[in-house]
């Protein structure tokens, strides 16, 4: 990517004035030379610096300067005054005008050489930054080939290159293609390869038409076309670009020659590694070394989502298959993966449990990851930050969520923006608030029944309405109920001070398990 002027103009070192011109016009080079005919040492797209030593006296021929500067597609002139000249010949200035080309004035303490290296130094520094975008892209890349095979790479290939992409097989039939069905790009790649389309020898093609190229590379290991990849873009291919194609043709090639069976393992042992995290089999020191073989590293900080549908599905394995193909809605687990698959290669776990599909991505990734989620038909809960040895006890408080966002119909629920359970988060007073649950709910040990009903009344507020509703009974018999919990207690559910000591060992209990008494509250 070429310098522009207004980045040379605007370093206070270099002292320059634009005098006529576009600031947005790119700089290839600076090129210092004193010729009164310097064309034939130009390729185009340079600024000129000269002092106008060996310009002509008269207008025209400072004219036919300027005129013969612009034919050779240089981009502008800067001008040095005060040794020569004391100001820009005023010929200069209108020819630069009239044929649009940059005229820059230079000060006297700034040499051209200055110039010169900032334009090196911002060029090294586009270098470096094109560098590393295309090594984020490989590993983005290399990420979408883990979780997604083929189609992960083809997508984050089509977004790296702002392109069209197609892969087929060695029959050309379309394995993925995005955006679209690459239906259109095939035939023009076809087209263009004519009998070599067929041909089952490694090819390649590059061809322009107007302002658009189009790519072709043959995939495939050991010299045997397993495929083809094209890719249609509106810009011209740079280093980088081409570097990036490269690249995926390799992880395409070794895709095509991985057995379908050794995916769908990979599949499933991503579902059966978060299922032992979850379950806490692992000591919590040795719970992240599983998770590098997925993408993450092992700084990464975690948070858990839990996604259920807000519509009924077919029944999911743990690795989130359907079991049944009656129905072509796909189920909550399919449509949150095809939906993770398309985020650029992010690292993630999945696997269905019966609280729903459970999710772990970094904490960085949370906010584009729920983005990409909602579109997925599911009620979201967001557990706080944790770590692998945490995603037991962070699965509880995404359960906890998930249950909020359904009670106020929301979308997304977060663990982090609910105050009681944050107050939970903290040791000290989950050990306070597990002593008083001992205190408070052991008279209802035996009556899960009534636990259940004030877990709901106390959830909706005290409102009998909403309350008998969400539990499915009469008013009078929910009113019932709390009576006899009232007496069973000793409490006053008419109290305020009675309902949060309540609710703080309802939800402690839930989220934590920190009393003796559980077996009626689950």
């Amino acid at each position: 990517m070429p310098v522009t002027a207004e980045e040379l103009l605007a370093m206070p070192a270099l002292g320059l004035r634009l005098v006529t011109g576009d600031p947005a016009a790119t700089i290839r080079w600076a090129h210092s030379v004193e010729l009164l005919d310097p064309t034939p040492w130009l390729a185009g797209g340079e600024l000129v610096l000269t002092t106008g030593l060996r310009l002509p006296r008269s207008a025209e021929g400072r004219r036919q300067y300027v005129d013969r500067l612009a034919d050779a597609n240089v981009t502008g002139l800067g001008f040095g005054v005060g040794l020569g000249h004391d100001r820009i010949p005023p010929a200069v200035g209108r020819q630069c005008a009239a044929r649009g080309l940059l005229l820059i004035e230079v000060p006297l303490p700034t040499p051209f050489l200055a110039i010169s290296e900032a334009v090196a130094d911002l060029l090294a520094q586009q270098a470096g930054a094109a560098v590393r975008r295309t090594l984020e892209h490989q590993q983005r890349m290399a990420r979408a080939a883990l979780n997604a095979g083929v189609a992960g790479i083809v997508r984050s290939l089509a977004r790296a290159l702002d392109a069209e992409v197609v892969v087929t097989d060695a029959h050309h039939l379309i394995l993925a293609a995005s955006p679209g069905d690459g239906g259109a790009l095939l035939t023009r790649a076809t087209a263009e390869l004519g009998a070599e389309a067929r041909s089952g020898s490694p090819l390649g093609l590059s061809v322009s038409a107007g302002d658009e190229h189009l790519m072709v590379q043959s995939l495939g290991v050991g010299g045997t076309r397993q495929g083809l990849l094209a890719v249609a873009t509106h810009r011209h291919p740079q280093h980088p670009d081409q570097l990036l194609l490269t690249h995926a043709a390799s992880l395409l090639s070794l895709e095509l020659e991985r057995p379908r069976e050794l995916v769908e393992a990979h599949r499933g042992l991503r579902s059966a590694v978060l299922g032992v995290l979850l379950d806490g089999d692992l000591p919590a020191e040795v719970a992240h070394r599983p998770l590098r073989f997925f993408g993450f590293a092992p700084t990464d900080r975690l948070v858990v989502l839990l996604a259920q549908s807000s519509s009924p599905d077919r029944t999911t394995t743990a690795a989130g298959s359907a079991t049944s193909p009656e129905s072509p809605r796909p189920t909550a687990a399919q449509r949150v993966e095809h939906r993770l698959e398309d985020l650029d290669g992010r690292p993630y776990l999945l696997t269905g449990r019966a609280e729903g599909v459970v999710v772990v991505v970094r904490a960085d990734d949370q906010d584009s990851v729920v983005a990409a989620l909602e579109a997925a038909d599911v009620t979201l809960g967001v557990s706080g930050v944790t770590t692998a040895g945490g995603l037991a006890a962070a699965l509880r408080t995404a359960v906890q969520a998930a249950a909020d966002a359904r009670s106020m119909r929301r979308r997304v629920a977060r663990f982090g923006d609910q105050r009681l359970p944050a107050l939970l988060a903290q040791e000290a007073v989950r050990s306070a608030v597990g002593h008083l649950a001992d205190d408070l709910l052991a008279p209802l040990a035996a009556h899960p029944l009534l636990c259940r009903s004030l877990d709901v009344f106390l959830q909706h507020n005290g409102v009998w309405e909403t309350a008998s509703r969400a539990l499915g009974v009469h008013r009078h018999t929910l009113r019932h109920r709390m009576a006899r919990v009232a007496e069973l207690t000793g409490l006053d559910l008419e109290s305020a001070q009675d309902r949060a000591a309540l609710l703080l060992a309802l939800l402690a209990r839930k989220l934590y398990g920190l009393d003796h008494s559980a077996a009626g509250m689950s």
